[in-house]
């Protein structure tokens, strides 16, 4: 990680902005508003995956 970065936890996050990460493209392009999102350039969002298993 580099020095100076902001990190974000996922779950923290509005459901606007986990909604744009969740469906971001594959080649990780978002549309996310960085007025309202708290999100800048450079940011690192921590995420775990679940998986249910049944």
């Amino acid at each position: 990680m580099p020095p100076g970065a902001r990190v974000h936890h996922f779950d923290e996050l509005s459901e606007r902005t986990q909604h744009a990460l969740a469906t971001a493209s594959p080649a990780g392009r978002l549309d996310i508003d960085t007025t309202t999102s708290r999100l800048s350039r450079g940011d690192i969002v921590v995420f775990t995956d679940y998986v249910r298993v049944q």
